[in-house]
């Protein structure tokens, strides 16, 4: 089954390096020609009931005549539940109307990295219920992928402070739905 994966997923790369030069797709495609700067911006967020709380520096692309803006974005956070501290890397893309006052709504995902283990840190109790307790923050620990939802409401400004943002996002975990969870973020721009 796996030569009949490899097969396919190789059959498909040449046929699709072979139909590009024959409809105009070449190698002189610019992206830049599509897309403008969206600027820099910090984003403060967390969540209550989650125990998620961190921060993270987002670069900004609007895509050019459309009210489609992405996304680039690393974070640094601490999720109580797992007892890590996660460092991430994530994309959104966003409906946004390009004006002073501008409601958005958007997706995306991200890898999250555990800079902390607890796989290491001892064996199993013979307590049974610390024993679970134990596993659980063992599997918490790990690195996971993420998609997010989210929506919220830009404000820009003729400043010095280009914008302020209020935004919700829901993220889904890969390491199970007990690890999903809500975040409120506030951000701020400094080159819209």
């Amino acid at each position: 089954m796996k030569k009949t994966t490899l097969f396919i997923v190789c059959s498909l790369v040449v046929i699709i390096l072979a139909v590009m030069p024959c409809y105009g797709f070449d190698d002189d495609f610019d992206g830049q020609n599509y897309e403008e700067p969206g600027g820099a911006s910090f984003t403060v967020f967390a969540g209550s009931e989650s125990g998620v709380y961190g921060l993270s520096l987002d670069e900004g692309i609007w895509i050019k005549g459309l009210p489609v803006f992405g996304n680039i974005s690393m974070s640094l956070f601490h999720n109580d539940h797992a007892q890590s501290l996660f460092s991430g890397i994530g994309m959104t893309i966003r409906v946004m109307p390009r004006g002073t006052i501008a409601p958005f709504v958007g997706g995306g995902g991200s890898f999250n990295y555990s800079w902390s283990s607890s796989a290491g840190t001892g064996g199993t109790s013979a307590i049974p219920a610390e024993a679970i307790a134990q596993e659980a923050v063992r599997k918490g620990s790990e690195s996971y992928w993420s998609g997010h939802a989210e929506t919220g409401i830009r404000l820009c400004f003729e400043s010095a402070i280009r914008l302020v943002e209020v935004s919700g996002r829901y993220t889904w975990s890969s390491a199970g739905s007990d690890a999903n969870y809500w975040l409120i973020g506030i951000s701020t721009g400094f080159g819209w």
